[in-house]
């Protein structure tokens, strides 16, 4: 076959974006893409029954909310995958109880299901869904192809335009993403993409019978893919009703009126009525709404504001269960490339003011992405499903669009517009990131931590053993965080032997007094190593980032708790010592949590002139009432150790009679300059007093060896009162 120069570009174009479609694919373990386990358990379901779902309201099932999507790309998937055995899907989507859906920032626990290896051996289930991924791959190949010609229709002078708007469609990483999985997005949006194309020509070429054949069919297809596909309809009458005013071609918009409505009601129609039958609505959203659950609260302006920067990402790079994010710089850069987009559309739009034709072209393709935006906004104000890739049915009109700005933009720098090349820049730099955010991003997710040899010696020692398992050692940075932050932790898991049951480990972030400020649920690896898995005799790294909440408590240092439990039943995995004596619980210092700049203060405290210890502390106040002493700190410099208060009751003879000795609740060298910290004593009587007067000491000392921070007192112990007893 004959391909022009620019030909030759598009077919190298198809053929990279199919390399990296299938780099992704080996990427993302089967199952783990975007709702693609209960996508395919839509297939599956009609695969194996020939009937499709019927939702049933608080019913678990295979395909969840899947259940109620149009059921096209199901049907045409189902048939593909009919003559493989498929007996050990629920085997294969085992779920992980511990899944971190959604939530980008959080560590481990990516993966929603089991699995044993991220690439397991092509048969059975597994080998149905790639399969089903290389069929979506070359549905996403026709998008790619369609996004090129969209382009080459608006007769944009430059001859990289077409593949440059085909660039930003096929190196966008989400794109690739989806298209590399199993999902009904990518036949929607190749049924779109071939009609904003075919929608151009009919601008341009006005009506044809076979034409409007071929629209009212991909009409009736995308209709009966996904409700995104009905966006399409009023823009294509729009475009007919323009054809028309130029023409008054009244036949050709008749014809294609019919073929429209004849196709969508003998090709698409009946699954709408089935809706009705079934739910007693035309388009199943609100049963939909229902099994996937319905947004809590009020749906407000500042809603859609607050999760923008959401929807903005899953747009360009949002993987896994929308739980995995790429370099956060990509962002920003994506953030400014659409903005000058935006710029540089406007721009255009106001050099060809008097172009008419180009003028109904851009307002064609921007009310398709508009009406696309409406719709999101429409389904995200019902349930949480603030995804920018739910655009990608209009990428045709997305990916033109943005090049145009681009170019237009690129038309007015004078030193670039004599270099035609660079305006292929952004896109090629573009696509050398494509094919390194899986490598960089997405596989280190799911790949399960190696055995080692050895606990590192950077690790602190410590010894537990639980059943079949010991712990070894961790590592956490001694730091001090502030609530909202995030405490790093590796563990490390000595396997005695080999286990008979999968097993959940628990690491609870405590404050002094017990107060639980976060906690991790896992299976160990982060979701990613079973310990029916594990080798006898191997150590295994194991590392969380645990999120502190937000919720108010006083300086503490913080102790993470540590243990195991059988998930399917709740019972604990007691711990032991490595003399067998069993411990009542195990406990890793983690550093400390405050605020970060903390200011204790109490009306009542009398206050002293500014008691200097060791030039690191000062005693600015206290409260002494019965047997409980309060006293006030302010913080000169950070001590370089942690240190204990002593209080001390004297008698004449400097006999100690009373003491309430306490460290305070955050170890003092996470102290900063400037705070203000109260400590608080209970002090103890070994035996009754006789009456006089007895002196009250406080001061500070190091626990390890008992020295003093010097203050100007004998024995550096300031008097801080008198007691009298009568």
């Amino acid at each position: 076959m004959y391909f022009s120069r620019i030909d030759k570009h598009l077919a190298g174009l198809l053929i990279i974006f199919a390399a990296l479609c299938v780099v992704y694919a080996w990427a993302t373990p089967p199952l783990e893409a975007s709702d693609e386990l209960w996508h395919f358990g839509a297939i599956n379901y009609i695969a194996d029954t020939g009937l499709l779902p019927v939702q049933k309201i608080g019913l678990k099932t295979a395909w969840e909310q899947e259940g109620s999507q149009p059921p096209l790309y199901y049907l045409i998937s189902a048939a593909l995958i009919a003559p493989i055995n498929r007996l050990d899907f629920d085997a294969a989507r085992q779920p992980n109880p511990h899944v971190i859906a959604g939530v980008p920032g959080a560590v481990g626990n990516k993966n929603l299901v089991l699995y044993d290896s991220a690439h397991p051996p092509l048969q059975n289930t597994i080998l149905a869904v790639y399969i089903l991924r290389l069929f979506s791959i070359i549905l996403g190949c026709i998008s790619v192809a369609a996004v090129y010609q969209t382009a080459a229709l608006l007769n944009v002078s430059h001859r990289y335009f077409p593949l440059a708007a085909a660039g930003l469609a096929a190196f966008n990483p989400m794109f690739i993403f989806i298209t590399a999985s199993v999902n009904n997005d990518n036949l929607v949006t190749a049924l779109n993409s071939l009609l904003i194309w075919q929608m151009l020509i009919l601008l341009r070429d006005g009506f044809s019978t076979r034409r409007s054949l071929f629209m009212a069919l991909l009409i009736a297809a995308a209709s009966l893919t996904k409700l995104s596909g009905l966006v399409m309809i009023p823009i294509i009458g729009l475009a007919a009703l323009w054809v028309v005013w130029q023409k008054r071609d009244w036949r050709g918009l008749f014809t294609l009126a019919i073929l429209i409505g004849l196709a969508w009601m003998l090709l698409a129609g009946w699954w709408y009525a089935r809706n009705v039958t079934l739910y007693g609505e035309l388009f199943g959203t609100r049963t939909m709404v229902a099994v996937a659950g319905a947004r809590a609260g009020d749906f407000t302006f500042n809603t859609l504001l607050s999760e923008f920067q959401g929807f903005r990402f899953a747009y360009w790079a949002l993987f896994g269960a929308v739980n995995i994010m790429t370099f956060r710089w990509f962002y920003d850069v994506m953030d400014i490339v659409t903005i000058l987009g935006l710029v540089g559309a406007g721009l255009y739009v106001w050099l060809n003011r008097r172009n008419i034709a180009m003028l109904v072209q851009f307002f064609l393709l921007s009310t398709a992405i508009l009406g696309g935006i409406i719709g999101v906004i429409g389904w995200t104000a019902q349930t949480y499903a603030s995804q920018g890739r739910l655009l990608f049915p209009y990428i045709a009109a997305i990916s033109t669009l943005l090049a145009l700005g681009l170019f237009a933009l690129f038309d007015s720098i004078r030193r670039i517009k004599n270099k035609p090349w660079l305006y292929f820049a952004p896109v090629g730099a573009l696509g050398l990131f494509a094919f390194i955010v899986p490598f960089a991003s997405i596989t280190p997710d799911y790949a399960p931590p190696a055995a080692l040899e050895h606990v590192p010696d950077s690790a602190r020692q410590v010894y537990a053993r639980f059943g079949d398992v010991a712990l070894v050692g961790y590592e956490t940075p001694d730091a001090r965080y502030a609530r909202d932050g995030t405490l790093p932790i590796t563990v490390y898991w000595q396997v005695l032997k080999a286990s008979d049951r999968d097993l959940s480990l628990y690491l609870h972030a405590l404050t002094s007094d017990g107060h639980e400020v976060g906690k991790v649920d896992s299976y160990p690896g982060g979701g990613r190593l079973r310990t029916t898995t594990w080798i006898p005799g191997a150590i295994y790294a194991d590392t969380y980032a645990i999120f502190l909440n937000n919720q108010l408590v006083d300086p503490s240092m913080l102790r993470l708790q540590v243990g195991w439990w059988d998930y399917p039943s709740g019972e604990l995995i007691d711990a032991a010592d490595n003399d067998g004596k069993k411990l009542d619980s195990v406990m890793l210092d983690s550093g400390a949590i405050a605020a970060p700049q903390v200011i204790q203060s109490s009306a009542d405290l009398m206050a002293v002139p500014n008691i200097n210890f060791g030039g690191s502390l000062s005693l600015t106040g206290y409260q002494f009432q019965d047997n409980q002493l309060t006293l006030a700190w302010k913080t000169l410099n950070s001590p370089p150790a942690d240190y204990t208060v002593f209080v001390q009751v004297l008698d004449d003879a400097n006999k100690v009679v009373g003491q309430g000795d306490a460290p305070p609740q955050m170890p003092t060298h996470y102290w900063r300059p400037g705070e203000q910290f109260l400590t608080r004593h209970t002090i103890a009587y070994p035996q009754t007093l006789s009456s006089g007067n007895y002196r009250l000491v406080v001061g500070w000392y190091k626990p390890d060896d008992f020295s003093r921070l010097n203050t100007d007192s004998p024995d550096d112990a300031y008097v801080l009162t008198t007691i009298t007893i009568p």
